[in-house]
């Protein structure tokens, strides 16, 4: 079950800061002269540590019922990693891109039974409109050529991460430490990319110069500020929403890609970023409003239950 925050909005936020620096990350794969499989090994072995720090900073803890628990979910965002950094090398943009924004519509068909999750008409139809706004953003920035194998990869990025997003939601909903579950997430994911980027690379290969600031500043903003603000936010926020709220990650991408590498933006794409952005806007809106009326309800019914101390009713 979601629990309410005191403070309704700032979950909320962090689920958007959270999607804001997922939406850079592509930005910084692309921008560094390495492979992918490079990109990975040290993005995770500099995350961990950071990741372990932060966990007991924040009054976490690692044990052996936590690794038990988080075991198929690091598995799964490690297989998600992996396979989205290919899906990007060997199919177009747009398939790679476009593919894993249907994660959504998958947590919605199970999102129910799981976590007794519904959403209204009106934020399911904002939730189409997003979708037809990405689909006019990414596909407008096509490049390269499709492939099947290419494609494959996207669809299992797809399907694991959309595991690995309910897994969380699923180990918050049990209130974890969200800092030492992550921690927990980035241990096995390391221990299953760094032997298989080691495999894929011949050997322990590097990045140069200030390719290692761009490799941080990933650990930082996708890894720790997306991951972990994310992963905190799943104890306050309907995994519904969340996802819902990814599908604006390909407009920061590409938006991003406008920005930082002159990219050019076509007006149907603008138009498209324009329809997502009032889209996910209007769901954070409602939800923003349902959270409140929820944190009002729960704070009347604290004060019922609540024996008066003056003598007398409050």
């Amino acid at each position: 079950m979601t629990a309410v925050h005191r403070r309704p909005a700032l979950p909320l936020a962090a689920a958007v800061a959270a999607i804001v620096a997922w939406g850079f990350g592509p930005l910084g794969v692309r921008a560094i002269d390495a492979s992918a499989a490079t990109i990975v090994m040290w993005r995770m072995l500099l995350a961990l540590p950071i990741a372990l720090g932060v966990a007991y900073l924040t009054g976490g803890r690692m044990s052996a019922a936590l690794m038990r628990r988080s075991f198929v979910t690091g598995v799964c965002f490690a297989v998600s990693i992996v396979s989205g950094f290919m899906s990007f090398q060997r199919t177009s943009i747009a398939s790679a891109t476009l593919i894993p924004a249907l994660q959504p519509a998958l947590i919605l068909l199970v999102a129910t039974r799981l976590f007794g999750e519904r959403r209204s008409r009106s934020e399911l139809g904002w939730a189409l409109v997003a979708f037809v706004g990405v689909a006019v953003v990414v596909l407008g920035a096509s490049g390269g050529h499709d492939t099947v194998v290419g494609d494959v990869l996207a669809v299992v990025n797809l399907l694991v991460f959309t595991a690995y997003f309910l897994l969380a939601k699923q180990a918050r909903s049990g209130d974890v430490h969200s800092w030492s579950f992550l921690a927990a997430v980035f241990l096995w994911t390391s221990i299953v990319v760094v032997p298989w980027a080691v495999i894929v690379n011949g050997g322990v290969a590097v990045v140069h110069g200030t390719d290692w600031l761009i490799v941080l500043g990933i650990v930082l903003g996708p890894g720790m500020i997306g991951h972990g603000f994310m992963t905190w936010a799943h104890h306050y926020v309907d995994v519904t929403v969340t996802s819902l709220l990814t599908l604006a990650n390909p407009v920061v991408s590409i938006v991003g890609a406008w920005l930082l590498f002159s990219q050019a933006l076509t007006a149907g794409q603008v138009a498209g970023v324009v329809v997502v952005l009032v889209a996910t806007a209007a769901i954070v809106v409602h939800q923003r409003g349902a959270r409140a009326a929820a944190s009002g309800a729960a704070l009347a019914e604290d004060l019922l239950d609540s024996p008066p101390t003056d003598g007398g009713p409050r």
